[in-house]
C-alpha cells in the first residue's frame, strides 16, 4: 500500500518553505524603523549616500561615519534605488533575501556531506530559531547577510581541502572574507584566521599555511579592501590610523578590553545557557549530546565499524569540522561580556548540522533524549495551538480587524500539524518546522500590529517637521541630532521627506531653520514653529533666531 503524500517527509518540507516565504515578506515592511536596533543608522549611511551621491564616504548627518565599512550600505542603497523609495520594506529587503540565500547555501553545501534529510533540518533550524523567526528577520540589520559569507567561507575550507584544491580554498575564503570586512570590520578576519589555523593544525597541515595559495588569498584580500580605502583616503582628508583606531575599538569594546575579568567570568557562566532560550526550540537538542564519549577521538578500529560503533563526533569527519569550527570561534562570544545573540548567527549553522546529525543518524527514536525533547515540544505545541485564541482576550490584540478569520485559521493548521506531529514520530522535526513557519504567520496578524503605533509616532512627528520647513535650510542645532546615535531614527526621517542631509551647526545663519532642544537653546532669543519629540521621547523644537 503506497504511503499517503502527507506521510511522507518532502510533504512536510514542501508545506514548510510554501509557510516561511509569505512568513518572512508579507509583513516585512510593516513597521516603519526599529529605534532599540542599529536600523535606523544603517538606513540613514545608506540614505545620504544616495542624497550626497558619494558611495564612497559613509555619512551621518553629514559627518564622517567609521564605524562600519560601506558594503551593507551598498546594498540597501541599491534596495532603495530597486523600489524607487525608503520604505521600511526596501530598506529590509536585502536582509530577507540574505536569509533565504543563507539557507539556501546551508542546505546545498550540507547536502554535499550528510544528503538532504539532514541539510534541509540544518537549513531550515538556522531560519526558524526564535532569534531569526521572531526578531532578526524583521530587521535590516548587517548580520544575517554578513553570517552568510562567514559560513559559506567556513563550509569552504573543508570541501576544497577534501579535493586538495588549495588555490580555491585560500583565494574563495579570503574573497568572501574582503567581504566581510566590507560589512563588518576586524570580525572577519579573525573568523578566518581562527578557523585556518584550528583547521590546519589539527588536520596537521600547518605548512599549508606557508603556501603561495595561502600567501595568494592575503594579497586578495588586501587588494579588495586596499583599492577601496585607497579611493577613500583620496576623496578624504582623513589618516589610515584613525580609521584602524575606530575599527580596532568597535571589535574590542564589548569584549574583557573593556569590561574586566568580573564581568567576562559572570558572562561565561550565564551565557550557554541564555543560548537555550535565544535559540529555541532548536537548541534543547543539545540534550542529544549528554552521553558518555561524545568526543572520543576515532580510532582505525573504529574507523572501520558499524556507524553505532564509531565515536559520535569525531566518527564522522564532517560532523567533526563543524564541531570544532563552532568551537574555536564560540570562545570569542563566549569571552566578551557584551554579546548581542545575532553575532553568532554565522556559527548556528554549524551547531544545528551536528544536532541534526545525532537526531538522524546516532539516536534512536526511542531513545530517552529524543523522546524527552520531542515530548517537550509536543507539550509546547498543543498549549501554543489552543493560545491562538488569547488575542481575543488581550485589549491591544481583540481589535485587530479579522480576528475572527485569522485565530480561525491559525488554530486549524496549527492543530493539523500537532495532529500530524503526534501520530507521525519519525518526522517530528521536520513537522516542528512547518509548526514554526505557520506560527510565524500568526505572529504577523497578531504581535506585530499592535506595535506601530510607537514606531509610527517617531515618523508621523519627523515626517511633520520635515513638510513644515520645505523650502528653508534647516539644520540640527548644537548637539541636538546625532551626537549620541538615539536621534538616528528623526533624522532618517526627516532627511527622506526633505531630499537633503541633515547637517549640524553651531551657527546662527539668516531665513534658516533649526532643530533644537532645551540644553542647546539655553539663554538663546528665538522663535518656536513647531514642537516635537527626537527618540527616546526626548522633546524638541522647530525653531528660527
Amino acid at each position: 500500500m503506497q504511503t499517503p503524500f502527507y506521510q511522507r517527509p518532502v510533504f512536510w518540507q514542501l508545506l514548510s518553505v510554501a509557510l516561511l516565504i509569505p512568513a518572512l515578506f508579507s509583513y516585512l515592511g510593516y513597521l516603519p524603523l526599529d529605534t532599540g536596533t542599529d536600523e535606523p543608522r544603517r538606513a540613514l549611511v545608506a540614505l545620504e549616500m544616495i542624497l550626497s551621491g558619494d558611495y564612497l564616504t559613509p555619512t551621518l548627518n553629514g559627518e564622517l561615519y567609521f564605524n562600519k565599512p560601506p558594503l551593507y550600505n551598498w546594498l540597501i542603497a541599491a534596495s532603495f534605488h530597486l523600489f524607487g523609495n525608503y520604505s521600511s520594506f526596501a530598506l529590509r529587503f536585502p536582509m530577507a533575501v540574505s536569509l533565504v540565500l543563507y539557507g539556501l547555501t546551508i542546505y546545498l553545501l550540507v547536502k554535499k556531506q550528510l544528503g538532504p534529510r539532514i541539510a534541509f533540518a540544518a537549513a531550515l533550524m538556522l531560519v526558524t530559531n526564535t532569534r531569526i523567526l521572531l526578531y532578526d528577520s524583521m530587521l535590516g540589520l548587517i548580520d544575517i547577510t554578513f553570517s552568510w559569507l562567514t559560513y559559506t567561507a567556513f563550509i569552504l575550507v573543508y570541501q576544497f581541502d577534501k579535493k586538495r584544491n588549495y588555490w580555491a580554498l585560500f583565494l574563495t575564503t579570503y574573497l568572501l572574507t574582503a567581504l566581510g570586512f566590507m560589512m563588518k570590520g576586524l570580525p572577519s578576519l579573525v573568523f578566518q584566521g581562527l578557523t585556518l589555523l584550528a583547521y590546519f593544525l589539527y588536520t596537521r597541515q600547518f605548512r599549508k599555511l606557508f603556501s603561495p595559495a595561502h600567501f595568494a588569498g592575503i594579497g586578495l584580500f588586501l587588494l579588495i579592501i586596499g583599492s577601496y580605502y585607497l579611493a577613500y583616503f583620496d576623496r578624504n582628508n582623513i589618516t589610515p590610523e584613525k580609521i584602524a583606531a575606530v575599527l580596532f575599538d568597535e571589535s574590542a569594546k564589548r569584549t574583557v578590553v573593556k569590561f574586566g575579568i568580573k564581568e567576562t567570568v559572570l558572562h561565561m557562566l550565564t551565557f550557554p545557557f541564555e543560548m537555550l532560550y535565544h535559540y529555541a526550540p532548536w537548541m534543547l537538542l543539545v540534550i542529544l549530546l549528554v552521553r558518555k564519549g561524545v568526543f572520543r577521538r576515532a580510532s582505525r578500529s573504529t574507523e572501520a565499524g558499524t556507524l553505532a560503533e564509531k565515536p559520535l563526533i569525531t566518527g564522522q569527519p564532517f560532523i567533526l569540522f563543524n564541531a570544532l569550527i563552532f568551537l574555536v570561534n564560540f570562545v570569542i562570544y563566549w569571552s566578551s561580556p557584551q554579546v548581542y545573540a545575532r553575532y553568532l548567527f554565522m556559527l548556528l549553522p554549524l551547531l544545528f548540522t551536528v544536532f541534526a546529525y545525532v537526531y538522524y543518524e546516532r539516536t534512536s527514536p526511542t531513545d530517552w533524549r529524543r523522546r524527552g525533547w520531542e515530548g517537550f515540544m509536543g507539550l509546547v505545541l498543543v498549549v501554543v495551538t489552543i493560545g491562538a485564541w488569547v488575542p481575543f482576550f488581550h485589549p491591544e490584540t481583540k481589535v485587530i480587524p479579522g480576528l475572527w478569520w485569522k485565530c480561525s485559521v491559525l488554530f486549524i493548521v496549527l492543530g493539523f500539524i500537532v495532529y500530524h506531529y503526534i501520530r507521525q514520530p519519525e518526522h517530528r522535526l521536520v513537522i516542528l518546522i512547518a509548526f514554526l513557519a505557520m506560527f510565524r504567520i500568526g505572529f504577523n496578524w497578531m504581535v506585530i500590529p499592535p506595535r506601530l503605533a510607537h514606531r509610527l509616532a517617531y515618523k508621523d512627528s519627523s515626517e511633520r517637521i520635515a513638510r513644515q520647513s520645505l523650502g528653508k535650510h534647516l539644520y540640527g542645532y548644537k548637539q541636538t541630532i546625532g551626537s549620541d546615535g538615539q536621534t538616528d531614527v528623526n533624522s532618517f526621517h526627516i532627511e527622506a521627506v526633505r531630499g537633503e542631509i541633515l547637517r549640524k551647526t553651531d551657527r546662527k545663519l539668516p531665513n534658516t531653520l533649526y532643530i533644537a532642544d532645551s540644553v542647546s537653546l539655553g539663554q538663546e532669543s528665538y522663535q518656536t514653529l513647531s514642537e516635537f519629540d527626537l527618540f527616546d521621547r526626548h522633546p524638541a523644537k522647530l525653531v528660527r533666531f
